[in-house]
């Protein structure tokens, strides 16, 4: 019996390697959607980007993101060394905006713990890579890494502090009273709203091919490949959710109410989704099936423990209505070459979930969310994340849109000062010359970089 329950015990350890799972599905996804000639073109710089992001995490976003941990859980002993955090506010850790421990996981960091805590939030940072970098897919290659980098070594990881790193949208509820502060059981945030607002701003800053058909869907190269990607995707995001990663320590939480009430989301998602499909074009569409599945997946693991049954299904019902209407207006208006969806996830998937916790939540989970509540003398848990007609406030709704209004805005700043950079329009025009051998696909030696053709820059 020992030894069972000892294997068990290490079993439980290495639950984060679920989340793994995760960036390889929306590589597939991506890919899935990809021509052959533009897929073997990004396949190299998606793999540096990811590369270079994992040095970049381990090297500063990790200190960044949980360099802080212990300043406002002080008797968490796992989390030694984690306990310098840069406040706003001198001498308040409820208004941390960043970590300044656990660089490079060395000094009195370096301790099994905190490996785990890196280990189990890679994946995710890694996923936010792989959006910002495969909605970049046609643009010049140098670009998307640089973009990529960034987005793992210090974009993410310093949203990822504010909100669950022991920074201050974590601690809304602690310093303005906001209920139980900024909300995001799986990270939705992180996955696709931030990605999305990242890669927004260079996109428009970026010479667009011409006008689409708004109701016309994009093609499909490889149906099953992304299909099997999406599948992938939520299945290892789900099984990194339910493995009880660090964020949730302390909410009461009920985790088989979780996992249906993100299967129910997921499924309203495809169906609403293939309505659309039906009812535009007479045929169900393979990649808008996997995208729709994507984006169940991110609607539900952004508010799932919360909400009842019922309300989980008409958030992934209202998502599957939204995306494609969305995805295909972004490109027929703004003419955006968004080969990974990141904008439409983001517009829809990300923000859907986020905002129907306030809406739908039937207060009966979420008690001690971000340490709200929690106490000694705490015997029986209170009320748990209500929405605005069971709490009688709208202190939920603001710390939700609070959260959500801060990291657009830090997306949106960080991508528009690469898009300047990079854009042929402004000071980017020399890069594409000094680095013409390396951003062009070989058959477009001779081609000028700052010029579409046949709707990509080279």
């Amino acid at each position: 019996m020992g030894q069972t329950t000892q294997m068990l015990a290490d079993a439980a350890g290495y639950a984060w390697l679920w989340g793994y799972l995760l960036p390889i599905g929306l590589l597939l996804l991506v890919w899935g959607g990809l021509e052959p000639e533009r897929a073997r073109r990004v396949a190299p710089a998606a793999a540096m980007a990811l590369a270079i992001s994992t040095l970049g995490y381990w090297a500063a976003g990790f200190a960044l993101h949980l360099g802080g941990a212990q300043a406002v859980n002080p008797q968490d002993a796992s989390l030694q060394g984690l306990n310098t955090l840069l406040s706003v506010v001198p001498g308040d850790p409820g208004w941390g905006v960043a970590g300044l421990a656990g660089f490079f996981l060395g000094g009195e960091t370096a301790h099994t713990a905190t490996l785990t805590l890196f280990l189990t939030y890679l994946p995710l940072i890694a996923s936010a890579v792989i959006m910002v970098t495969m909605a970049l897919a046609h643009l010049r290659r140098w670009l998307m890494v640089t973009a990529g980098a960034l987005t793992g070594a210090v974009i993410v990881p310093v949203a990822a502090c504010w909100m669950w790193g022991s920074g201050w949208l974590a601690h809304l509820g602690d310093t303005l009273g906001l209920a139980y502060g900024f909300v995001d059981f799986g990270g939705s945030t992180l996955v696709f709203w931030l990605p999305g607002l990242i890669v927004l701003p260079i996109l428009l800053l970026h010479p667009r091919p011409p006008a689409a058909d708004a109701l016309t869907p994009p093609p499909t190269f490889a149906p099953l490949l992304a299909n099997v990607g999406a599948l992938l995707l939520g299945l290892g995001w789900l099984g990194w959710s339910m493995a009880r990663p660090f964020h949730v320590a302390g909410a009461v939480l009920d985790w088989e109410h979780t996992a249906i009430n993100v299967l129910l989301a997921m499924a309203g998602t495809v169906v609403t989704t293939q309505l659309y499909a039906w009812l535009v074009n007479g045929r169900p569409e393979m990649l808008l099936a996997a995208q729709g599945l994507a984006a169940g997946w991110g609607t539900a693991l952004g508010c799932a423990p919360f909400l009842p049954m019922w309300g989980a299904l008409i958030t992934g019902l209202l998502t599957g209505i939204a995306f494609p209407f969305v995805h295909h207006t972004l490109r027929a208006r703004l003419r955006i070459d968004d080969a990974a969806a990141s904008v439409a996830l983001a517009l829809t998937s990300g923000l859907t979930g986020l905002v129907s916790l306030t809406l739908l939540a039937d207060g009966r989970w979420g008690f001690g969310w971000n340490g709200i509540g929690l106490s000694a003398e705490t015997i029986v848990p209170g009320p748990g994340i209500a929405s605005v007609f069971i709490r009688g406030d709208t202190q939920q709704l603001s710390a939700q849109l609070t959260g959500l209004a801060a990291v657009a805005l830090w997306g949106l700043i960080w991508g528009t000062v690469i898009g300047i950079i990079a854009s042929p329009r402004f000071v980017g025009r020399w890069s594409a010359e000094a680095l013409r051998s390396w951003s062009r696909p070989p058959q477009d030696q001779g081609a000028d970089p700052t010029v579409l053709s046949s709707g990509e820059s080279a």
